[in-house]
């Protein structure tokens, strides 16, 4: 991405700003299913408390299989397009003389998702965790409601 001379730095500061920005708002985005999620399973109890039908209990799981399984779809789609925003953000961070990889703050690319560092244990960032609450919550209701279904 080399820019020619008629592109201002402050236009690619702004594209900067904007390419940080995006990556904050799917960061959060992906937070907020995992809220969704966990507000639905402390639905699912109290409905099948209050209610005591099995009907209900297993209507509220379905629904949470359906939110956990589109959550996983939306934090594994953010997480290919956090990859292309870094690639963004690093090209405008050397373009602007700012990337300098002993520098403090620089841009490092994240790395892809890999489905197996879910039970590495020594693996660790933000959307792999996200991506193991996800599948707490989508193995929690599935044992709940077949435990219901038992009982």
């Amino acid at each position: 991405m080399k820019a020619s001379k008629s592109v201002d730095p402050e236009t690619l500061r702004k594209a900067l700003e904007l390419e940080w920005q995006d990556h904050f708002d799917m960061r959060d985005q992906t937070w907020r299913t995992l809220q969704v999620e966990a507000a639905l399973v402390v639905g699912l109890i109290g409905a099948d408390y209050q209610f005591d039908e099995i009907w209900v209990t297993i209507t509220v799981g379905l629904l949470i299989l359906f939110v956990t399984i589109s959550g996983m779809q939306i934090t594994l789609h953010h997480r290919r397009a956090q990859l292309f925003k870094f690639e963004n953000i690093i090209k405008l961070e050397k373009e602007l003389g700012l990337f300098v990889p002993r520098l403090l703050g620089t841009a490092k690319a994240p790395r892809p998702f890999v489905w197996t560092d879910i039970f590495h244990p020594f693996r660790m960032n933000t959307p792999l965790f996200i991506m193991r609450a996800h599948l707490a919550i989508l193995v929690f209701t599935i044992v709940y409601v077949l435990a219901r279904l038992l009982n």
